[in-house]
């Protein structure tokens, strides 16, 4: 019976390293795992999959924004914005209020997208704002600017 004396356990080595190994290949799962939903192509987009957002109280919108406009014209009084920042915060609310109304992404747009877009009043209310915002000496009238930037908000959409 001497070659019983010669026979080994099944499992010489410490538990540790079994434990590490295990944890190892779970890692590794784990990485496979997640490179394989990070990566895989997504559902499309149409028109049947998009959510449906609430519906706006564009009366509510205009009346924030004639509200901004006639703060900023206040500001301009009390001599915190100079006539050429008035145009400026005008443009930009006008701007704004376009985009919150109807998604169109005119606070991004430069005078000749918006010449291709079908809001022919909000192009020649930017296009007249254009000289007074950017010329070496603004001599616009800030009350006509500001009237101006409240018909394009009362009158919309047009």
């Amino acid at each position: 019976m001497r070659g019983a004396e010669t026979l080994n356990p099944p499992i010489q080595y410490n538990w540790i390293w079994l434990l590490i190994g295990g944890i190892l290949v779970l890692l590794i799962g784990i990485w496979y795992g997640f490179v394989f939903f990070h990566t895989r192509r997504r559902k499309l987009k149409s028109l049947d999959t998009l959510r449906i957002l609430p519906p706006m109280d564009l009366n509510q919108l205009k009346m924030k924004y004639l509200q901004l406009i006639q703060q900023a014209y206040q500001r301009h009084i009390a001599g915190e914005l100079d006539l050429r920042a008035l145009h400026q915060e005008l443009s930009r609310l006008v701007r704004a209020f376009v985009h919150e109304g109807n998604f169109l992404p005119a606070p991004f747009l430069t005078l000749s997208d918006l010449k291709l877009s079908p809001y022919p009043s909000l192009t020649k209310l930017i296009e007249a704002y254009y000289p007074e915002e950017f010329a070496v000496m603004s001599t616009g009238n800030a009350q006509a600017a500001t009237e101006a930037a409240k018909g394009v908000v009362t009158q919309w959409p047009y």
